[in-house]
C-alpha cells in the first residue's frame, strides 16, 4: 500500500524545517555566548573551552555528535552540557511548529524564510537579554534590514496585503496607513506595486514599534522618577527589539505582541515586588525581551493568539 503524496511532501518538508532548526540552533548557541562578550562570531572557529580542541566537521552535527561522542570532548573527554543539542532540538521543534502552523491555515510559503529569521533572532536576544541585560544591536539591525530586504524580495510573504483572505490578520493600521498615502497623487501609483506595499508594512512596523515602546519609556521614566529617582523603565534594546518584530510582522501584530509581553512583564513584575519589596531593583533587573520573546513566537506558531483565546471563552 503506498503512502498519499499529499502526506508524504508535507513530511518531508516538516523534517526539513527540523533539520533546519537543528543547524540554526547550533549556531544560536554560539551567538548566545559570543555575541554578550563582544567576541567574534567567526574567529576562532569553534573549539573545547577546555584544551582548545578545534571542533572537527563530523563532530559539529547538531545533536547527533553529542550522541555519538557521549557528551564529552573527542580530545580531553570533558563533559559537554546537554543544553547544546537541548537547544538545537528546541529550534529544531520551533521551525517544525512554524511550518506546520503555515501549511495547517494555508498560509503563503513566502513567509517561511521572515519567520525563521525572526525566530532565531528573537530567541538569541531573550536568552542574551535575560542573562546578561543586553540585546546586541548586531541582532536587532541585521533584522530589521532582513526584514526590509524579504518584504521587497518576497512581498507575498506580507500578510497585511491580503485584507480578504480567511488567514489575514487584522490590518487596520496598515490598511488606514495606505488608503492615508493614496490620497497624495504622486504615492497612488508607487503603492499600487506589491513590494512598495510590502516595504511600506514593513517600514511602518518598524517606526510605529519603537515610537510606541519609546513614548511609554519616556512616560514611564517621568513618572516614576518622582518617586524612586532615576530609573530607566525601558531600554534602547527594548525599543529595537520589538521594531525588529514590527518590521518583520508589521504593525498590526505589533500591537498585540506588545499587550502580550507588556501583561507577562506586569504580571511577573507584582510577583516579584510581592517577593522582594524592592521597586527601584525591580525595574533595574527585570528584562523585558523575554516577554515579548513569548507572544512573539506564539504568533509564529499559531497566529493571532488573542483572537484564538477570545474564541475558546466564549
Amino acid at each position: 500500500m503506498s503512502i498519499p503524496e499529499n502526506i508524504v511532501l508535507p513530511a518531508y518538508f516538516l523534517f526539513f524545517s527540523f533539520a533546519l532548526g537543528c543547524i540554526v540552533g547550533s549556531f544560536l548557541n554560539v551567538v548566545v555566548w559570543r555575541l554578550p562578550r563582544g567576541a567574534s562570531l567567526c574567529h576562532p572557529p569553534s573549539h573545547c573551552p577546555n584544551c582548545g580542541h578545534f571542533i572537527r566537521p563530523w563532530e559539529n552535527i547538531p545533536i547527533l555528535s553529542w550522541l555519538f561522542l557521549r557528551g564529552r570532548c573527542s580530545s580531553c573527554h570533558q563533559a559537554i552540557s546537554w543544553r547544546y543539542p537541548a537547544g538545537e532540538a528546541a529550534v529544531g521543534l520551533l521551525f517544525a511548529g512554524i511550518f506546520w502552523h503555515v501549511l495547517r491555515v494555508d498560509l503563503p510559503l513566502a513567509v517561511l524564510p521572515a519567520y525563521f529569521w525572526l525566530a532565531g533572532s528573537v530567541l538569541a536576544a531573550a536568552l542574551i537579554d535575560a542573562e546578561h541585560r543586553i540585546i546586541p544591536n548586531q541582532i536587532t539591525y541585521s533584522g530589521m534590514l532582513a526584514a526590509f530586504l524579504l518584504a521587497i524580495l518576497l512581498p507575498q510573504g506580507r500578510l497585511a496585503l491580503y485584507p480578504e483572505a480567511a488567514f489575514a490578520a487584522n490590518n487596520l493600521i496598515f490598511q488606514a496607513t495606505m488608503e492615508t498615502l493614496a490620497s497624495c497623487k504622486l504615492l497612488q501609483n508607487g503603492l499600487k506595486y506589491a513590494p512598495v506595499a510590502a516595504a511600506m508594512d514593513c517600514l511602518l512596523g518598524i517606526a510605529l514599534s519603537s515610537g510606541i515602546l519609546a513614548l511609554f519609556g519616556w512616560a514611564g521614566k517621568r513618572i516614576l522618577r518622582q518617586k524612586q529617582g532615576d530609573i530607566q523603565v525601558i531600554g534602547g534594546g527594548d525599543v529595537k527589539f520589538l521594531a525588529m518584530i514590527g518590521g518583520f510582522l508589521g504593525a498590526d501584530a505589533m500591537i498585540y505582541i506588545l499587550l502580550g509581553g507588556a501583561f507577562l512583564g506586569f504580571f511577573s513584575g507584582i510577583m516579584q515586588l510581592l517577593w522582594e519589596k524592592n521597586t527601584k531593583k525591580l525595574f533595574s533587573s527585570l528584562p523585558f525581551a523575554p516577554f515579548l520573546a513569548i507572544p512573539a513566537l506564539a504568533w509564529l506558531l499559531f497566529g493571532n493568539w488573542l483572537y484564538l483565546i477570545w474564541n475558546l471563552f466564549l
